[in-house]
């Protein structure tokens, strides 16, 4: 028995031992194999990173998924995008219209990522297949045309039966690509979801990208396949323009999902190219000069003249006697001038003043009463044979100064004078009185000098006077006076001047406009003159007649400025403008120009149509009436590069293939910009190809 017993302990033990050791055995195992495992797996990486088409435009939105990771991720507004992802993680980016790419992640931190275009893109300019029942969506010929300054965007489209079901949704989405400055907008989006579709969304059941789905409900119809399935289906949708000379195409991504995946996406350029008829209209003829009327007057030239008579008086005497100094001298020099003046009829004097200044010694009062008489009879010996009707429109005054003591010490001060310091002492102690001053400073040890080298030069007589001279050159005089100096040249002589250049070139009378408004800025004439001949080159300023624009303004100012901010394309300004004139035969014109700008085709159209031309015709053609406007082309003799432009506009919308070729190239081979317009022009971009300018 206890042989048994020691055998079952022993057996025991063992069974322990083996279990024990196969438990080692397990965690050394495990422990190896770890130490295989890569450390990434384990190690969390932050990777950002951008997402651009071919164009290095950022596309914002695209779908990010990582194998293996459960959660999902979408770029923002820039196309950037940040993860947190193991090391050596595949990366899925896709988006509707383009091709998906998958990366390796690798240990990078920054990655970027280009998107080609789905290769579904049809490279027509147009579609022009009719809406037919087919697997494919399908759009009619679209228009991208511009009123004002929007671009309207008109199509039709059918979605096939076999596409859209009651557990799908539909997102059709316009965008509108800017190819000049590489920027997109989005049109209005279409959605469409079926009513299954519609029931897990309101029940919350959301997968996939969460926050597009969000976006495309607030735009979703609910609706039933049956009803919109091969039925022809039309849309409109308007934005504003940023260049009308800049590119534009239109193209529509389309996606049809059901809950949880993508089951068709495509994409259809729509549009290639603006319908902007309206960009040949012939502003040249609102454009008016001002008329005779306004023709500046001749103005008075002002002059002046000023300066020192030397006249000498005798102590305490307010006579003047000429034979003592230089007397005589001066007065005949200053009769001479006024008389000159006085006999002259294109001169006018209007001022003349006289002012005589007297030392400071004696009293204040006697001084100053001495030198009025002495400046009254210095009046009256220059105007001693004056005509009456001179002095009478004339100012004549004189008048007379007592100079004062403080001006003595500041002439002692310039002469180092150190005696100075006892006037000044003086002056202080009488406090400013003239009297007391006066009194004291005879009394000074210093007077002598005072009274012989100060006081005299405090005497003095000054005169001032002005004239006007309403001067007549003739053509010649007006000429010789431009080369010399313009500056000199009067308001009425410079337009006369301009008016004398009867052969001068456009380019010439702009330069002379241009002078004369830099010397005489008022001279509205030539403002309005230089406004119209900008208009007529389509150069527009709407600068230059602000300074004139005012509720009496002529009808002309403001039909110019109206005209140049439609040719600048500020259609408010233009029709503020345009409100402001009167109702009569000068401003129909300009008035039913505004309206047309601002895509009122048939309230202008009247106005045109009895001037008829071109503007009736491209009024005719933004009204989709081509026929009628084709018509009216027909007679039109002109073959310059517009209007063969326009009229190759015309056949190309009937159907004309092979006259619109012959137009288009005949408009630019006489203007070769135009090819550069055509380029991004809808209405005859598809021709280009068929022409051959080369070989012309």
């Amino acid at each position: 028995m206890t042989m048994m017993k020691q055998s079952y302990l022993n057996s025991g033990y063992l069974t322990q031992l083996i279990m024990k050791k196969r438990i080692q055995i397990l965690i050394i195992v495990i422990l190896y194999a770890l130490m295989f495992v890569p450390l990434s797996a384990q190690t969390p990486h932050t990777i950002s990173g951008i997402v651009k088409d071919r164009a290095s435009v950022p596309i914002s939105g695209v779908n990010i998924r990582v194998e293996g990771q459960k959660w999902k991720a979408s770029t923002g507004k820039e196309g950037k995008f940040t993860l947190e992802i193991p090391q050596n993680s595949t990366i899925t980016f896709s988006s509707v219209g383009y091709e998906p790419v998958t990366i390796h992640s690798g240990e990078k931190k920054w990655i970027e990522i280009t998107l080609k275009e789905s290769q579904s893109l049809l490279p027509e300019i147009t579609v022009t297949s009719t809406l037919k029942n087919s697997m494919k969506f399908v759009f009619a010929p679209s228009d991208l045309e511009l009123i004002k300054d929007m671009l309207y965007l008109k199509t039709r489209y059918k979605i096939p039966s076999k596409r859209f079901q009651s557990d799908s949704r539909v997102i059709i989405q316009p965008i509108l690509s800017n190819n000049s400055r590489r920027t997109q907008k989005n049109f209005s989006p279409i959605v469409y979801d079926g009513k299954n579709y519609d029931i897990l969304l309101r029940r919350g059941n959301v997968c996939g990208d969460r926050a597009e789905k969000e976006y495309y409900s607030r735009f979703a119809q609910v609706i039933d396949p049956d009803s919109i399935c091969n039925q022809t289906l039309t849309y409109a949708d308007s934005c504003t323009v940023d260049d009308i000379n800049d590119l534009y195409t239109t193209e529509v991504r389309i996606k049809i999902s059901t809950f949880c995946q993508d089951e068709y996406r495509d994409t259809i350029r729509i549009t290639n190219g603006i319908i902007y008829p309206m960009r040949f209209f012939n502003y040249n003829l609102s454009a008016m000069d001002l008329d005779n009327s306004y023709i500046p007057k001749q103005t008075p030239l002002n002059f002046n003249e000023k300066g020192e008579m030397h006249l000498r008086f005798r102590p305490e005497d307010a006579n003047i006697y000429e034979n003592e100094g230089k007397n005589a001298e001066e007065l005949r020099k200053m009769k001479k001038a006024l008389d000159d003046i006085d006999k002259d009829r294109t001169k006018t004097l209007t001022t003349f003043q006289i002012i005589g200044y007297t030392s400071p010694e004696g009293t204040y009062e006697y001084n100053l009463k001495l030198a009025k008489k002495r400046m009254k009879n210095a009046e009256g010996k220059v105007f001693e044979n004056i005509s009456e009707e001179t002095i009478r429109k004339a100012k004549v005054d004189n008048d007379a100064v007592v100079e004062s003591w403080t001006t003595v010490c500041e002439l002692m001060e310039k002469d180092s004078i150190q005696e100075v310091s006892q006037l000044k002492e003086l002056i202080k102690r009488a406090r400013g009185n003239h009297n007391e001053i006066s009194w004291g400073a005879r009394r000074m040890k210093i007077y002598p000098l005072i009274r012989d080298r100060y006081l005299p030069r405090l005497r003095r007589v000054e005169y001032f006077y002005e004239y006007s001279e309403l001067r007549t050159l003739n053509k010649d005089e007006i000429d010789a006076l431009y080369k010399k100096d313009p500056q000199k040249l009067t308001a009425s002589e410079f337009w006369s001047y301009i008016m004398s250049q009867k052969d001068a070139t456009d380019e010439k009378r702009e330069a002379l406009y241009r002078e004369a408004l830099s010397i005489h800025p008022d001279l509205m004439i030539a403002a309005n003159n230089l406004a119209s001949l900008l208009i007529k080159q389509n150069r527009a300023d709407t600068t230059l007649l602000k300074p004139f624009i005012t509720q009496d303004a002529p009808s002309a100012i403001l039909v110019n400025q109206t005209v140049a901010y439609l040719q600048k394309r500020d259609f408010k300004r233009a029709n503020h403008f345009a409100e402001l004139l009167p109702d009569n035969k000068d401003t129909e014109i300009v008035k039913a120009l505004a309206a047309a700008m601002d895509g009122k085709y048939q309230e202008a159209y009247p106005i045109f149509e009895k001037q008829g031309g071109i503007n009736q015709a491209i009024l005719l053609l933004s009204m989709k009436q081509n026929s009628k406007a084709w018509e009216v082309l027909k007679k039109i003799e002109d073959t310059s590069p517009d209007t063969e432009y326009v009229k190759a506009i015309a056949a190309n919308r009937l159907n004309n293939v092979n006259e619109a070729v012959i137009h288009l190239r005949n408009a630019i081979t006489q203007k070769p910009s135009l090819k550069e317009i055509a380029q991004k022009d809808g209405d005859v971009l598809d021709l280009l190809d068929l022409l051959d300018l080369d070989k012309k």
